[in-house]
């Protein structure tokens, strides 16, 4: 991989990097908001120049300043940040210069590096793994005695019993040498035993491995310089992301009315936003928009080298061959493969006029769009380029994306779901410091009123509040006061323009909600009988009265909230106010001291199915009984129940005739055990003859009994083919009172 490569990616840099220096100041030391002119020769100075923050914890970040001729801008950054470096860095020169490249110093993994020593040690050896990987090394070994020389031959550990059962097992370490002279000697390394290697090569490639070890404690700082090439003097611009804390919303309603009112009036809305600084950076002068989307974003490791793992060949041995033929083939023509182009992409941005992302603006007509302050650019192709005129008056922002780097053919689509708050004033916000902005101040009708749901008994204090501004509240928490004093807070979720909310913040202890009256009542309002199916059609209907009361010295309008249940609908009566998609809202106006009624009733209907065939008489007497069904409706059903009494008929006889063949069968099986069991005996001869007669009793018996059954089965048969063709045939229709 080539130190150095061409960025070309419209995602934007993800990373608090230091520009070589991300600030401009003047002579006195006091912050510019222009950007600087650099010198020729020497790296550029771009202050950064507007911050965009997203709820998803990234941030847009935006440096511009001016270079003249063939100028270099460097950019620091940790290796923690590189990866965002490399998927998100966008660079782009307006003036018809050319991005030549960029390069940074790249490193190659630890383990990689390990692996290439010949010391076979990881990143975390013992003193074992040292031993083992330096066997057969040329050492002197000294301390305990006379130094002597000798190789390596290994380093056991030994485990020594304590004399004490309590005490633990210690460990000892030693070192097996040969020496010079042929001697073995094994040495327990103590702290007073020393060995030196007396190895060059060996003490070298040792060195070398702790040199690795150290240096990689040292790699979190990485230099990126981007060469931006061209004549005269020209503007610059560099942008990224960051990862930064979310952004959040804090909200103060003001209320200056009476607060005794419960008709509709003014208040004030003032919205705050907390932003953290944790970039590394200072924020001078910059414009600050804060922006209420999620785009996507990832981290994927391009910083890192990845080596493809290859498969391990074992070493072919020669095998002994046999002659063998090859059928033939046709000649096939191997198709020219054409070459490619170049890399090309689309760049994404926003049409909403809230400058989320390059020719923003909201100008969807020939006209110039405004240059900057774009989120997404594109991505252009590598391979070729195009001259542009540096005296045209306009430039529009994809045009000059695609000079900086390529010719290419970039779109912009619309990200409707985002939303912005883009500060009037320039915003400072030095690093690692927090501040808190305001976003908005505007004027909402509100209703002072009190909540009460069954899923939550105590009744709140709530404002019913219409977004009557033309921008959308992000979600946070809101505080109210009431003629100066604090009056609650709460939290409300993302309010849209002219979308009304009710937004809760204390208790109300002098209102009362209690259910004084429950129930519910099902009527069958219709029977009908096709196909040999019944169907009931009945409606069912849910009272529940309600006694608000409102114990305080002031009027109060009080909103019961009622939940929606799906295949209800309310009966006549009292109409809510506002449906929500899981609650009815009515509202109730009470005068001091005063108790209202609220009746509420909802409404729903719904079929019962009985397939005939499997209902038996009873079960249809008692459903037509519980249905309040006619005469008429029992005179239709007359023929079924009389013939499924029949089949009734018919299944109890052949239950009977079947039980009696089973009881002669084992009738025969007795005797003929008997029978078995006097061979031999003395009363065989006239018992056998008993137990005979029996036996061809009960065998004409059976024959008279199988052809009753089959008697019984063939009218069964009939008897179910004209109940089903009387329940086929049936059809009623009848409404009940």
């Amino acid at each position: 991989m080539r130190s150095t490569r061409l960025l070309c990616s419209t995602l934007l840099l993800s990373l608090p990097i230091a520009l070589h220096a991300q600030t401009s100041t003047t002579s006195a030391g006091k912050p510019s908001a222009h950007p600087a002119t650099t010198r020729p020769g020497i790296n550029s100075q771009l202050p950064v120049t507007r911050v965009a923050l997203y709820k998803n914890g990234v941030g847009f970040f935006e440096h511009s300043g001016r270079v003249t001729g063939n100028q270099s801008v460097t950019i620091d950054f940790t290796t923690a940040q590189l990866n965002d470096v490399l998927q998100t860095l966008t660079a782009i020169d307006l003036n018809g210069g050319r991005i030549s490249g960029a390069g940074y110093n790249s490193t190659t993994p630890l383990d990689q590096q390990l692996r290439a020593l010949p010391l076979a040690l990881g990143e975390d050896p013992t003193a074992a793994d040292l031993y083992a990987a330096i066997r057969g090394a040329h050492v002197e070994v000294s301390g305990s005695s006379a130094a002597f020389t000798g190789r390596i031959l290994n380093m056991e550990i030994r485990t020594r019993t304590a004399p004490n059962e309590n005490a633990p097992a210690s460990e000892q370490r030693f070192l097996t040498v040969i020496s010079d002279a042929g001697a073995v000697r094994s040495i327990e390394l103590t702290p007073a035993i020393q060995v030196r290697l007396l190895d060059t090569s060996l003490h070298t490639d040792l060195n070398r491995y702790l040199e690795l070890i150290a240096g990689n404690r040292s790699q979190g700082l990485r230099h990126l310089t981007l060469q931006d090439n061209g004549t005269g003097t020209r503007d610059l611009r560099v942008s990224y992301i960051s990862e930064v804390p979310i952004w959040k919303s804090t909200y103060r309603i003001l209320l200056t009315s009476d607060p005794r009112s419960t008709t509709s009036q003014a208040a004030t809305l003032q919205g705050w936003s907390v932003i953290d600084n944790t970039t590394g950076s200072d924020w001078l002068n910059v414009q600050l928009s804060l922006i209420a989307g999620s785009p996507q974003s990832f981290i994927q490791p391009l910083s890192q080298p990845i080596y493809a793992r290859r498969p391990e060949i074992p070493i072919a041995q020669d095998a002994q061959l046999t002659p063998q033929t090859h059928e033939s083939g046709d000649a096939i023509a191997i198709p020219q493969v054409a070459g490619v182009a170049g890399m090309s992409g689309i760049g994404m941005g926003s049409g909403n006029g809230s400058g989320l992302g390059p020719g923003s603006g909201g100008n969807t007509g020939g006209g110039p769009r405004r240059i900057g302050g774009g989120v997404m650019g594109g991505i252009g192709s590598v391979n070729q380029s195009v001259a542009v005129d540096s005296a045209a008056p306009t430039i529009e922002y994809e045009s000059a994306a695609a000079s900086s780097l390529a010719h290419n053919l970039t779109t912009t689509t619309a990200f409707d779901d985002f939303f912005e708050y883009k500060l009037a004033d320039l915003v400072t916000i030095r690093k690692n410091e927090s501040a808190l902005v305001p976003i908005l101040q505007a004027k909402l009708p509100v209703e002072r009123v009190t909540l009460w749901s069954p899923s939550q008994p105590t009744p709140l204090r709530a404002l019913w509040i219409t977004n009557a501004s033309n921008l959308t509240l992000d979600r946070g928490s809101f505080s109210i006061v009431e003629d100066g004093n604090f009056g609650g807070e709460g939290l409300l979720d993302p309010i849209h323009p002219n979308e009304r909310r009710l937004l809760s913040y204390a208790a109300d202890q002098a209102v009362r909600v209690t259910t004084d009256f429950s129930n519910n009542t099902q009527r069958v309002q219709r029977i009908t009988v096709a196909k040999g199916v019944l169907r009931e059609q009945t409606a069912e209907v849910s009272e529940v009265e309600y006694l608000v009361h409102n114990a305080a010295p002031e009027a109060r309008t009080i909103i019961v909230e009622q939940p929606v249940r799906q295949g209800w609908k309310l009966d006549s009566g009292p109409q809510p106010a506002e449906t929500t998609p899981t609650a009815y809202r009515f509202r109730v106006a009470t005068q001091a001291n005063e108790t209202v009624r609220l009746h509420i009733g909802e409404r729903r209907t719904f079929n019962q199915v009985y397939r005939l065939v499997n209902t038996s008489d009873d079960q249809l007497t008692v459903i037509l009984r519980n249905a309040n069904a006619g005469p008429s409706v029992q005179q239709q059903l007359e023929p079924i129940f009389t013939a499924k009494r029949a089949v009734a008929d018919l299944d109890n006889q052949i239950k009977s005739k079947q039980a009696a063949i089973d009881q002669i069968v084992e009738d025969q099986k007795r005797l003929r055990d008997n029978l078995s069991a006097l061979k031999g005996s003395a009363e065989e001869r006239s018992l056998a003859k008993r137990y005979t007669e029996e036996l061809n009793q009960q065998e004409d018996k059976l024959a008279t009994l199988h052809k009753d059954l089959d008697a019984l089965h063939q009218q069964h048969d009939t008897a179910r083919q004209d109940l089903s063709n009387k329940i086929e045939s049936l059809q009623i229709d009848e409404a009940l009172n």
